[in-house]
């Protein structure tokens, strides 16, 4: 009988002929790989597409998949796939999911470009991930799919294609002179003390600048984002809403980054619950210019998951290729606010691209 060519998505086993990775034939490209999926300051989960965009490698993309599956495949294992990608409609389809694997971690935590989040006397975590490296990162799979490439993933899309734009992410934000020292030192910089309780958002902060075309900067402060996918009580959104209310409002944007303005959107994966919370401002508020919210497909839920170049307004689908909802487009579609206009992250107006 021939050996199999092909391998059930959810194994890791090789097919054919081993291939080795050690440590140290892991050069800085693929290396790159790997900080990409570090889930404190940068991704939980990644499409092969966006991993291939966002390390930047100037690799044919079928050679960077596969050197991918060498790094997944035993006894490798510095990154893997999560176990509940496997529950996805059409998964046997889908591109690839990829997350950091431990050894990956490790590797980079060795090399000294991350550093170990766990307390050492603690004892070890019971899951198979390090958690306690990311507390600000959900254990719903599908939820942080929404974080990652619903919106920080397309973020970046955004601001590469858009010249007059830059974004300042966490790992550049922590450690610029501008964030209060206070802030840079915490044990937890992503934990905000508020008066009413303790505030951690979705994602990471990070710093939207575009500039005029008098070459002035205009700076967009994002403290972080929260994502509903319909599976929390409303009476917690509520509280969100809340709490991002307060942060506004007392300056904790200010305080606590060193940002001039603070901006908090929320991404509902239901118009109904989109519609419920709006009203709920209305009633604590009757208007609020900081607060945004857009509605957004479940892509973990979709039977494909959108590529890089599905989120340029001019791309062409083929007539046999499967069409996704616009609401992908976030960035390019309006943000509406409670008694105000709505906002377009890509002009910073009311208006949008013409």
């Amino acid at each position: 009988m021939d050996a199999p060519t092909r391998r059930l998505r959810t194994s890791d086993k090789p097919i054919g002929k081993v291939r080795t990775i050690e440590p140290h034939q892991i050069d800085q490209r693929y290396i790159e790989v790997l900080k990409r999926l570090e889930p404190y300051h940068y991704f939980k989960f990644l499409t092969i597409p966006w991993l291939h965009l966002l390390s930047g490698l100037a690799v044919e993309y079928s050679v960077f998949r596969k050197y991918l599956g060498y790094m997944r495949e035993a006894p490798n294992r510095y990154i893997r796939c999560p176990e509940q990608q496997a529950a996805s409609p059409n998964t046997s389809y889908k591109t690839l999911v990829y997350e950091l694997a431990e050894r990956g971690l490790n590797e980079l935590i060795n090399r000294g470009i991350v550093a170990s989040r766990r307390d050492q006397d603690a004892p070890a975590p019971k899951s198979k991930r390090n958690h306690a490296f990311a507390l600000h990162r959900s254990n719903s799979y599908l939820h942080e799919i929404i974080v990652d490439l619903g919106y920080y993933a397309p973020l970046h899309h955004l601001v590469r294609t858009h010249p007059a734009l830059r974004l300042v992410d966490f790992p550049t934000l922590i450690v610029h002179a501008n964030v209060p020292a206070a802030t840079r030192g915490a044990n937890d910089p992503l934990l905000i003390q508020l008066k009413s309780g303790q505030l951690r958002f979705d994602g990471t902060p990070h710093l939207i600048i575009r500039k005029g075309e008098d070459g002035v900067e205009f700076p967009l402060g994002i403290p972080g984002i929260q994502v509903d996918r319909g599976t929390e009580s409303f009476a917690l959104i509520e509280k969100y809403i809340l709490h991002a209310i307060e942060c506004i409002e007392e300056h904790h944007h200010e305080r606590h980054w060193g940002f001039e303005s603070g901006f908090i959107p929320f991404l509902f994966t239901k118009e109904i619950r989109k519609n419920r919370a709006m009203q709920f401002v209305r009633d604590v508020r009757d208007s609020c210019p900081y607060l945004l919210f857009q509605t957004i497909p479940d892509l973990g839920l979709l039977h494909h998951f959108p590529r890089p170049e599905h989120y340029s307004r001019s791309y062409a689908y083929a007539d046999d290729e499967p069409r996704h909802p616009d609401n992908i487009h976030i960035f390019t579609n309006p943000w509406q606010r409670v008694g105000y206009p709505d906002f377009y992250f890509n002009t910073f107006d009311e208006k949008g691209d013409a």
